[in-house]
């Protein structure tokens, strides 16, 4: 595909390793003045300098945006500390601060930050950040050298665009003026998560895209694509829930975690996609689940690479070609003050145990045959029990990752977390974690007065990209909907060349305890089973009535196209989020069977709805569907570098 490009793996010889960690010695490089005070809180110095942030809050741990609903200047404050600093650890064993109390060229300053990356070359870190009042107090982008030099903000600088449509802030803080609509879409939003991009850009999470989401009343956040001095912004995603922490993988897709929110269920009678209400008893039910998934920066070939039971938070390739990420220790819905106790672990690209728009109710799916989820300690050296959280690689073995212990009265104190680090070849332990000592977990820092948290070694990454286009091209067309209505507007191509193909056989996940290689846990459906294909949009919430300050987003049947030869192809609208559905030749919605579970005669069900996740379409491009079939975007092929 002309479109694509990729991430040379790095797989540095030795030599060339050992010449990078020698380039980052003291004197080789330039680092900003060490601060004295720390440096006794430095337990192990790293071979790489390892870029963190100081907060005093564990803001930085939490997934979803914050609960509820504000309609008062500011608006909802995402993720906020009251105190963030960007910092390094040296290969020395010193500790410089990056940011605090240092001047922007406005005069201004920055008292909170989060969620650093490091450029390609590494000689720079993009972040977010916030500054004090009076300013609005929303996380904006930000860049830095790493020498500490030429701090500049990159978003929310005069001219920017903001907000796509008029977002939920709507009154003053008197709470009776009503503010501009240029003045809200200006001011109430955030740029979070960035990372640089081949070519020259800079992939973030924002809430530009205004919503409170499905099911819930949390601000939605979707990815964005920019050029590296902020402009050109782009949307790249179309969740109505949060896509969070995306991450360039080694063949140029962009890896992030995605909140699986959606509240489109299969009817009861299988003739529709409807919205679920308390109280029904639909065919499928509404999801929940926090899934890893990919997508090119020109939005294209959308799919997931890790759909497990276990929510799957802030996902980073590691060196050994598995996938890290952070999770709950207890898998249950927490109180809405209750910050979850966390662990890291590891899985195989491509791992599906899961399958949450698609399985028919009441039916489960059987055991994998193997562990695909390796775990991380519960316990250090000592035998004190252990929270870990936002694990990154680090060259050539190794992840470097928070790590918290509780202390001696078994009680939690988030300021107890601190750097650490740990190979990243784990032993598998059926049912288990791995022991401290099994994979030399060692402590590099902790600021006691400090949450030290989302570390991220400084190594060099060679990008060998082909072609990122933030273009929209003018596709401008006429659709007739389903409706009979017609639009005119930008619209995309959406296909799929074979809804039949068994293309995720060989993921991780696929050969269960109770059958053999040549039966896969999520079969595809069988040869013609599908006629039709219908695009449902999930509108988003609009603020921009005079009375009430939300309109919920509805559900609307908007296109449908037959399928002909196995494969499909229609010009849509953009905009909207969407959802996807084959129905048969009775006109309901596919359903077929998989495997039976040891102990029960039933077979799983699996239907035609990819409801877990909501498509987005960019004018003048094609969106390629991978399939028709729970499990189908299962993508282990991500393990290989992406063509030329």
């Amino acid at each position: 595909m002309p479109n694509r490009f990729k991430i040379t793996r790095w797989g540095l010889p030795l030599v060339v390793v050992l010449a990078a960690c020698v380039y980052w010695l003291p004197g080789w490089s330039s680092y900003p003045q060490p601060n004295p005070e720390l440096t006794q809180f430095v337990s192990h110095a790293p071979k790489l300098p390892i870029v963190f942030t100081s907060r005093t809050q564990a803001a930085s741990l939490r997934a979803a945006a914050d609960s509820g609903e504000e309609f008062i200047y500011p608006g909802k404050r995402l993720w906020q500390a009251s105190e963030g600093r960007l910092r390094l650890l040296t290969p020395a064993g010193q500790v410089s601060e990056l940011t605090w109390g240092k001047r922007l060229p406005d005069g201004s300053t920055l008292i909170d930050v989060m969620s650093p990356s490091i450029s390609p070359d590494g000689t720079k870190i993009v972040f977010a950040g916030r500054k004090a009042e009076p300013d609005p107090g929303h996380f904006r982008l930000y860049e830095i050298g790493l020498d500490g030099q030429g701090l500049r903000q990159l978003t929310g600088n005069q001219g920017d665009p903001g907000c796509t449509q008029v977002p939920p802030l709507r009154y003053a803080s008197d709470g009776k003026t009503l503010l501009s609509d240029e003045e809200r879409r200006s001011i109430d939003f955030d740029d979070i998560d960035p990372t640089y991009a081949p070519g020259g850009h800079i992939i973030f999470a924002s809430s530009r895209t205004p919503d409170l989401g499905r099911g819930h009343a949390r601000r939605s956040t979707t990815l964005w694509i920019m050029k590296e001095d902020g402009s050109e912004k782009k949307p790249l995603s179309a969740n109505r829930n949060n896509d969070r922490w995306p991450w360039i993988a080694d063949n140029g897709y962009v890896i992030f975690s995605l909140w699986s929110r959606n509240q489109e269920v299969v009817s009861a009678d299988r003739h529709d996609i409807v919205a679920y209400q308390p109280g029904m008893q639909p065919t499928t039910l509404p999801t929940d689940a926090w899934i890893a998934a990919h997508i090119e920066p020109n939005a294209d070939y959308f799919g997931t690479i890790l759909k497990l039971r276990e929510p799957v938070w802030r996902t980073r390739t590691l060196m050994n070609g598995n996938y890290a990420f952070m999770t709950p220790l207890e898998n249950q819905p927490p109180q809405e003050s209750d910050r979850r106790r966390l662990t890291i672990a590891q899985a195989a690209p491509g791992s599906v145990t899961n399958a949450p728009s698609s399985l028919h109710s009441g039916d489960t799916l059987p055991e994998s045959f193997t562990e695909l989820v390796t775990w991380g300690p519960h316990r250090d050296s000592e035998g004190k029990e252990l929270e870990l959280a936002c694990p990154s690689p680090c060259p050539p073995n190794k992840l470097v990752f928070a790590a918290a212990t509780f202390d001696e009265a078994g009680q939690r104190d988030d300021r107890r977390f601190g750097l650490a680090m740990a190979d990243d070849q784990w032993p598998t332990h059926a049912n288990g974690s791995v022991t401290a000592k099994e994979i030399n977990f060692t402590e590099l820092f902790n600021d006691p007065n400090f949450v030290d948290a989302e570390p991220v070694a400084v190594y060099p990454r060679e990008i060998d990209y082909h072609y990122v286009s933030l273009e929209q091209s003018n596709h401008v067309a006429t659709i007739e909907l389903a409706s009979g209505e017609s639009v005119t507007g930008p619209t995309a191509t959406v296909r799929n060349s074979d809804i039949f193909r068994q293309n995720n056989q060989d993921a991780p996940g696929q050969t269960t305890r109770f059958t053999s290689a040549t039966t896969p846990t999520f079969p595809a459906p069988p040869e013609d089973l599908i006629e039709m294909i219908r695009i449902y949009a999930s509108h988003r919430d609009r603020f921009d009535d005079p009375d009430n300050p939300r309109v919920k987003g509805g559900l609307e049947l908007i296109l449908e196209t037959p399928v002909k030869q196995r494969a499909f192809e229609i010009r849509v609208p953009c905009g909207a989020p969407t959802v996807l559905a084959g129905f048969d030749h009775d006109g309901k919605v596919a359903l077929w069977p998989g495997h039976s579970n040891e102990s029960s005669e039933q077979r799983s069900r699996f239907l035609a709805f990819a409801g877990d996740h909501y498509s987005g379409a960019r004018p003048g491009f094609t969106h390629s569907c991978t399939g028709c079939h729970t499990g189908h975007s299962g993508t282990p092929t991500l393990r290989l570098p992406a063509q030329q």
